[in-house]
């Protein structure tokens, strides 16, 4: 009985120990065959409103925007309100000759970052490669930098150009009309930088509104240089040359420079 029993229990132990390499072969099996069974899983596109660098710079255009618009409401009023006005020569007492570089520099700020972050959505809708294989926060705080270089260069141009050919109270009045306009569009851009990053705004619509709003830019510009240094028919030529000297040709090496560091970019990375 006990040698029956004993060869009983040797045959379910072997039994036992054949299934259990059964299983471990099996296992080991599954995790060299990659699985195929199933659909893939499509990434989540990237999305403005998720990247911390987008919005810790919004933060920073608003907390601008409070203080300019807390502290200089006055000074701003008082420069709209003077934009369309034309004087040869400021009064003493005139409060639009005073240049706040406070809320200038704060409001003109917020109007280049702002310009900076539709570029950057500009690129990121037609351009998803590069954004693929170069940091976001890289490209964000260059495009930014891109534009606040055109802007200073653009006023130092000014500076030079109207030295040579106009007097201290054409240029200065030029230079406050410039950085009013800039402030002023601020109000502008801002706003639909909110929309873009937080609301999705369509991608059609913004490079629309954003466009007009530049053009709207430039032809106050061309009304303001009219009324400052060619109110003259005869100043005609020289006013087409200035005009687009001094801002035609930037916009085209901003946006001409801005392509070669994305080839660069794709180059390098």
């Amino acid at each position: 009985m006990n040698k029956f029993c004993h060869t009983g229990f040797s045959q379910i132990q072997e039994l036992y120990n054949q299934h259990v390499e059964q299983i471990d072969s099996a296992l080991q099996h599954c995790k060299e065959t990659p699985c195929t069974n199933g659909m893939a899983g499509e990434p989540i596109p990237y999305q403005l409103r998720n990247d911390f660098a987008v919005t810790g710079i919004v933060f920073l255009c608003f907390f601008l925007a409070v203080y300019a618009l807390k502290n200089g409401k006055k000074y701003l009023y008082q420069h709209i309100k003077s934009f369309f006005r034309h004087k040869e020569r400021a009064g003493l007492f005139d409060d639009t000759s005073n240049f706040n570089i406070r809320y200038t520099l704060s409001l003109g700020s917020i109007s280049c970052i702002s310009a900076g972050l539709f570029v950057y959505d500009f690129f990121s809708k037609t351009d998803p490669f590069l954004f693929q294989i170069v940091s976001h926060y890289a490209i964000l705080f260059i495009y930014i930098f891109c534009v606040l270089l055109t802007v200073t260069g653009k006023a130092l141009l000014y500076q030079f150009i109207n030295w040579i050919f106009f007097d201290k109270e054409k240029n200065k009045a030029w230079i406050s009309a410039y950085f009013d306009l800039l402030s002023g569009i601020s109000l502008v851009l801002f706003p639909l930088s909110l929309l873009v990053v937080y609301f999705n705004l369509d991608f059609h619509f913004s490079k629309t509104f954003v466009l007009t709003a530049v053009i709207s830019f430039k032809i106050l510009l061309f009304y303001k240089c009219i009324r400052n240094f060619f109110n003259h028919f005869h100043g005609i030529l020289h006013l087409i040359l200035y005009f687009c000297t001094l801002e035609i040709i930037p916009l085209l090496f901003l946006w001409k420079g801005l392509i070669y560091i994305n080839n660069i970019f794709i180059l390098k990375f």
